[in-house]
């Protein structure tokens, strides 16, 4: 039995009705896979079933039956798991090796896969890079559709070229031209051909990211269609190219463009006035992956604000409902960003008003974007008694809406209510703000 394999084991189980080999095979297969539960249950259950061959009255119900005892009687624990597949249970990092084969040449790669990656969403447009499709992300404003392109960006390891689409963006931005300081590259162009400015190559793939695309005018947009339809092509086994501004032909590097919009592309939205209602060829140029983003309050309290603090979550989550509800949103909502610069503002707050002696000393916290940053200047000059709070903050939110809107999301959000809050865990240690009140009303939430 020395080259015996795991599933010769198991046939040979399966298969044997002799008391003494079954012994031999059970004790071989503790001493070869030892650790693997889901095999030696399979074998008993193998077993099992051999066993009850013998009777003419096995059906599909006594198989059945056999089955569901024996799950039930002895179930696979947590313990048993793989420590790879515990980790990924647990939402933690967990590094994978993968090995890429390009015809003759073997690369491996290790990275980290952490819980950022493995939302339902990126796992979908991971998927879509592999595939080389085009990707368009829709949503309302604030839902982290940009933040998602940082996301890949650093997972993969790429650059990434940015086009702030308006109805201004020209030919020139797109696939470059001449100038008064000569030829200029375009970004579309650069992002095809992973190219820098001066035309050296990157070194490394490039997300091209196509930001508020609803808003380029449509007769610019149709420039879009030649790249769009290229970066999933091949020309007799060679990926396709396309030409810049000069007539120059750029061989495709590794690259994946994705677009982002308030709503779908072939729609004319009210609420967002500065879109265009584009073509639907353009719209063709994203089908299949075009996916509508929502709200992902527990990725925003776990992985963007870190669990810091639940306080300021709760009464952002709570605003973001009412403006909602209300139809406020054309003037403003509550984003990823206003989320981050509130708890940034109370980061900075609490760290000048703890810091003591004529030189302030403080220690940024990188679960908090590294704030307070340190510069001196700053630090020396911003005083206790006068630093930036957190009801700044939210005050100068609600002047963007009008006073009569302004009113009415402070008073069914309770905001005075939640200023005394604010209050009192201006007192508490850093670390001992969050009540467990607070963190199973979130977790109820979810």
């Amino acid at each position: 039995m020395e080259n015996i394999t795991k599933k010769d084991l198991m046939d040979i189980a399966g298969e044997t009705d002799n008391p003494l080999i079954q012994t031999l095979v059970k004790q071989k297969m503790q001493d070869e896979f030892e650790g693997d539960v889901v095999a030696q249950k399979m074998i008993q259950l193998s077993q099992l079933l051999s066993a009850s061959k013998q009777s003419s009255n096995l059906d599909e119900n006594e198989v059945k039956r056999i089955v569901r005892e024996e799950i039930e009687t002895d179930k696979i624990k947590f313990d048993d798991l793989d420590d790879t597949i515990k980790k990924l249970l647990n939402n933690q990092p967990t590094n994978v090796t993968l090995t890429i084969k390009q015809g003759t040449a073997i690369k491996v790669v290790t990275m980290k896969v952490d819980d950022s990656i493995t939302r339902p969403l990126v796992q979908k447009v991971l998927s879509d890079v592999l595939a080389r499709n085009n990707v368009y992300l829709y949503g309302g404003a604030g839902t982290g559709k940009t933040f998602l392109a940082g996301t890949l960006k650093r997972f993969l390891g790429w650059n990434m070229i940015v086009v702030n689409c308006n109805q201004f963006t020209s030919a020139l931005e797109l696939i470059g031209g001449q100038t008064i300081d000569g030829y200029q590259e375009g970004k579309v162009i650069r992002a095809f051909g992973n190219l820098n400015p001066d035309g050296s190559p990157m070194g490394k793939g490039c997300i091209l990211l196509l930001d508020e695309l609803p808003k380029i005018d449509p007769n610019t947009a149709g420039i879009l269609n030649s790249v769009l339809a290229s970066i999933g092509q091949y020309d007799n086994g060679e990926p396709a190219t396309i030409q810049n501004a000069k007539g120059d032909v750029i061989e495709r590097g590794e690259c994946f463009i994705m677009a982002t919009g308030n709503s779908l592309l072939n729609t004319k939205d009210a609420e967002y006035e500065a879109n265009f209602k584009q073509d639907l060829s353009l719209q063709d140029r994203f089908a299949g992956s075009t996916y509508k983003v929502f709200v992902d309050e527990k990725f925003e309290w776990e992985n963007i604000l870190f669990q810091k603090w639940a306080f300021i979550f709760l009464y952002l989550t709570k605003l973001r409902k009412v403006i909602q509800e209300e139809g406020f949103t054309s003037k403003a909502f509550v984003s990823v960003r206003l989320m981050m610069s509130v708890q940034k503002t109370y980061n900075v707050f609490r760290s000048i008003k703890q810091a003591s002696g004529s030189t302030k000393s403080v220690t940024p916290d990188p679960e908090v974007s590294f704030t307070p940053s340190p510069i001196p200047q700053a630090l020396e000059g911003v005083q206790p008694q006068s630093v930036k709070t957190i009801e700044d903050s939210l005050n100068e939110f609600f002047s963007l809406f009008t006073s009569e809107q302004a009113d009415i999301l402070k008073t069914k959000t309770n905001y005075k209510d939640w200023l005394k809050v604010v209050k009192e865990k201006n007192k508490m240690p850093m670390d001992k703000i969050n009540s467990d009140a607070e963190l199973a009303e979130i977790n109820n939430m979810f």
